[in-house]
């Protein structure tokens, strides 16, 4: 079997039959064995999250600068702090110097894992 790749040669392509493997019981040593520190560079992305707002795309069309958008939750309410779309921890905005912060008020509880 064979196909035309972008600079015109044409690719060889094969099929390959899979051998299915059945499952084995789990045996040695878990992959990180308790060694969490292996991960301390690896990178993720932290959001912090006031609130939502609800518009219409014409309602958002007419906003100008110096508009206001009302978003859902009170401004004494607790923000989320969502790390790769995980909810870890909740906590109040707060300025430091001239960026805003959040002060960790509650950390979310480790889910069981099956």
């Amino acid at each position: 079997m064979s196909s035309t790749s972008k600079g015109g040669a044409a690719a060889q392509t094969q099929l390959v039959e899979l051998v299915h493997i059945e499952p084995q019981p789990e045996k040695g040593p878990a992959l990180l064995g308790g060694k969490l520190g292996l991960l301390d560079s690896v990178p993720v992305t932290l959001s912090v999250v006031v609130g939502e707002a609800r518009t219409t795309v014409g309602e958002l069309m007419a906003l100008r600068e110096l508009s206001v958008l009302k978003i859902d939750k009170e401004a004494d309410c607790p923000v989320d702090v969502i790390v790769n779309g995980n909810v870890v921890a909740r906590g109040h905005l707060v300025v430091v110097d001239d960026n805003f912060g959040v002060r960790i008020s509650e950390v979310a509880q480790a889910s069981a894992q099956a």
